[in-house]
């Protein structure tokens, strides 16, 4: 379940702030109350654990676990093996499902980090690193252009631009990920890098319908992209939007009058 419905249409931006956290308010509501639900079932004395404190107390102990299922947006039954009938609840000692055995890696990489890195900056109190800290609500926490770049490699483009408005529609707002035009810009200029004009085009114009961004890097490379693609009208149409917004980005009034005297 996302922590947010995405923005909804026709909304003030204060009205989408509220509808934003009622949706995470929910979401906390249903996360405390299954993570009351598995407090009922913990036992009080613990066996298997491997990497934290044979001796945590079981309020401590369910604390770090909620901490676990809003880092990652997910409930106990995610790393816990659920009993079979009749039997209710969890066996909390059996190492089944592989999200466990991973956990207890991450929970050692973390430590690892605040211990021998962090430690050594000379700093009084470093911030110390946390599952919430790269996760944000997703099981699998990746920068959103790796997500559309491996979509578009395996789909194509439409697939790439249907999935990116399919999480924004999901998660904006939220945090999972980040929406605005740096991500699409930095996609971009990779697909151009590539030579995939094309895509270029097609991320860059995704990212003025939905970000309606007004920098000069947008804008350079919305008309770069259109320029790679060989839509000079286009590109022409762009570098004159770019000197309009910044007159002194001698640059693109360059490539204009480039552009303009070749067509």
């Amino acid at each position: 379940m996302p922590a947010s419905n995405g923005p909804v249409t026709g909304c003030s931006p204060q009205q989408q702030v509220i509808i934003d956290m009622q949706s995470i308010s929910r979401l906390s509501l249903i996360l405390l109350l299954s993570s009351s639900l598995c407090a009922q079932q913990l036992p009080d004395k613990f066996s298997n654990l491997q990497v934290l404190p044979r001796d945590i107390s079981k309020n401590d102990l369910m604390q770090l676990m909620r901490s676990f299922a809003f880092a990652l947006n997910v409930r106990c039954n995610y790393c816990h093996l659920e009993k079979a009938a009749p039997d209710a609840g969890f066996d909390f000692a059996a190492d089944d499902k592989p999200p466990k055995k991973i956990a207890r890696v991450m929970l050692t990489m973390t430590a690892n980090i605040n211990r021998d890195y962090l430690s050594k900056l000379g700093k009084p109190e470093p911030v110390k690193v946390e599952c919430a800290t790269c996760h944000r609500g997703l099981t699998e926490p990746r920068p959103l252009k790796a997500v559309l770049a491996d979509t578009l490699e395996k789909q194509g483009i439409n697939a790439t631009i249907a999935q990116y408005r399919d999480l924004r529609s999901k998660y904006y707002g939220s945090g999972q990920y980040d929406f605005g035009e740096t991500q699409l810009n930095q996609f971009t200029e990779s697909l151009m890098q590539a030579g995939k004009h094309k895509e270029a085009v097609a991320v860059a114009e995704l990212n003025f319908q939905e970000n309606h961004p007004d920098s000069i890097w947008s804008y350079h490379l919305l008309a770069m992209a259109h320029e790679g693609n060989g839509e000079t009208a286009k590109a022409i149409d762009d570098y004159r939007n770019v000197v309009r917004l910044h007159p002194e980005d001698t640059w693109a009034k360059g490539r204009l009058e480039s552009l303009t005297i070749a067509k």
